[in-house]
């Protein structure tokens, strides 16, 4: 609880935190960008803003860009 008041007197409220979540569903992983924001309780509520799908599919479209860019 001290950390959670500390964090919202020094990091103002725009400031949103974006980062890579895994997920397990069946045995396999999929994976998604997701953004943490305070709510007014000062707990971090997570929106997912991109479902980026299973590794699979990520190296897919890694080899993708790679060979329309050289």
């Amino acid at each position: 609880m001290y950390y959670r008041n500390i964090y919202k007197t020094i990091v103002p409220k725009e400031i949103m935190m974006a980062y890579i979540r895994n997920k397990k569903i069946k045995g396999k992983t999929y994976y998604y960008i997701v953004e943490g924001k305070l709510n007014k309780d000062g707990k971090v509520k997570q929106k997912v803003l991109m479902y980026l799908g299973n590794i699979e599919n990520i190296m897919k479209v890694f080899k993708e860009y790679k060979e329309k860019n050289n």
